[in-house]
């Protein structure tokens, strides 16, 4: 089969996938996306530390002036890229749009440089302007175990609320969720609407934490020491940062302050849509620890998660901190 077939069928599939999230994402529009080369590219597989991200790079390329831009809309400051180039009669991403306050007509070059872009999106879905311009990519992973007690309350609250991309029944229990977690198939889709796999995801940008312009971060690392974690983010961004700036950012980023911080929160939206105090109700900023899924895993999903785990990382020097 000549290789331009293989590739039509695969990226057919794979708009068959997220089709089924019920969201018309454009990939050819986000392949094509025109990147310039001082963009910077925030990537984390979902419920890996993205809202705090998003806070965090702003405020070191801003020189840790936060009152200049901590009023800004989250996803104004750091938008979405399958959001912001999604299809344009795609109504449920207009509405998740409106619901996060960036307003309509928003385009990503109304952004000033450098820009700065988050997505889910793995590696095979992003703009081939990243690699051509060498743009600027954050990597954050986070032990998947959290992930999946993190995914299990957000999908839960989605589905309870009738938010979730496709009709069915909100999981009943945290074991309900875990075979979906492992095989990234969600009743929803409203957490990985690319297919992927923890794994696949992250282990694409492990392999290429070598690259000049690749900066892979672990979320654990950052908690046990966010000073040092933002000095490695403001060099690799060259963005110099003073002392007191660091100590600024690290305060207006420590979760006791984020859990405040209608912002971060999206507190209109959880006003709105979810019905609650933000501090309360938002999925977005939780509990932000590390190890809380013993808590939740009993010893036999711990054992079958383990082996799954084994089976992803047998070739890969990649290694997860599972509890601080």
């Amino acid at each position: 089969m000549p290789k331009a077939t293989v590739v039509q069928l695969k990226d057919m599939v794979d708009a068959e996938t997220i089709a089924k999230s019920g969201l018309r994402l454009s990939l050819d529009k986000i392949r094509d996306f025109q990147v310039r080369g001082d963009d910077v590219f925030l990537i984390t597989y979902p419920k890996s530390g993205t809202t705090w991200m998003k806070e965090i790079v702003p405020f070191i390329l801003n020189g840790g002036n936060i009152d200049e831009i901590k009023d800004t809309p989250a996803d104004v400051r750091v938008p979405y890229l399958e959001f912001a180039l999604s299809s344009d009669d795609d109504e449920r991403v207009k509405q998740i749009q409106s619901n996060f306050n960036v307003p309509k007509g928003f385009s990503l070059d109304d952004l000033k440089p450098p820009r700065t872009i988050c997505t889910h999106l793995r590696r095979e879905f992003l703009p081939r302007g990243i690699e051509e311009k060498r743009a600027k990519v954050i990597y954050v992973a986070r032990n998947p175990k959290d992930i999946a007690v993190s995914t299990y309350y957000f999908s839960k609250m989605l589905m309870e609320k009738g938010l979730g991309c496709r009709s069915s029944e909100p999981y009943g229990d945290f074991n309900d969720l875990l075979h979906d977690f492992l095989e990234a198939e969600y009743r929803t889709q409203t957490v990985v609407y690319d297919g992927s796999k923890w794994h696949e995801h992250v282990l694409e940008w492990w392999n290429r934490r070598h690259e000049g312009n690749v900066l892979f971060l672990k979320y654990e690392d950052m908690l046990q020491d966010i000073k040092a974690s933002l000095r490695q983010i403001s060099e690799f961004l060259s963005a110099e940062l003073s002392t007191s700036a660091v100590e600024k950012i690290s305060n207006h980023c420590s979760f006791k302050t984020m859990k405040k911080n209608r912002v971060a929160l999206k507190g209109d939206y959880c006003e709105k849509i979810l019905g609650g105090k933000s501090e309360e109700t938002s999925p977005f900023v939780r509990k932000g620890g590390a190890g809380g899924w013993k808590n939740y895993f009993t010893v036999a999903q711990n054992e079958m998660f383990d082996r799954h785990y084994r089976e992803w990382m047998k070739d890969s020097d990649l290694e997860m901190t599972f509890e601080l």
